[in-house]
């Protein structure tokens, strides 16, 4: 396989980019993007769930947290930026959120199920 679409969700599972007429169909973000606040509010109270089971540090929790709130005030204050690779609202949140804050973003995937 290719790594055609590597960035995608479903990325590497296919040996050919996806056409354009399924990704415009697939395209759920102007429905789902004004889910942002509960889109966030959900990922910092898993953030929590993760440091209290010993998952993360305490460090690692509160550096999602602030970078969460970073990217909520940035929705707040309407200068979030949607990118083109963003599929839905929680790709395009945890996108800025690794912008900010780097790899750790990358650990509140832990235990989480995109089916």
């Amino acid at each position: 396989m290719t790594d055609v679409n590597n960035k995608t969700l479903w990325g590497g599972r296919f040996d050919e980019a996806a056409s354009p007429l399924l990704r415009q169909f697939n395209d759920s973000l102007p429905f789902d993007q004004r889910l942002w606040l509960e889109d966030i509010f959900g990922s910092m109270a898993y953030a929590e769930g993760l440091a209290r089971a010993g998952i993360l540090t305490t460090e690692e929790s509160d550096l999602l947290l602030a970078g969460l709130e970073q990217v909520a005030q940035e929705w707040r204050d309407g200068v979030f930026q949607i990118a083109s690779g963003d599929e839905d609202i929680h790709t395009a949140v945890e996108r800025r959120l690794g912008e900010l804050i780097g790899p750790v973003a990358g650990k509140l995937h832990t235990g989480r199920s995109r089916n």
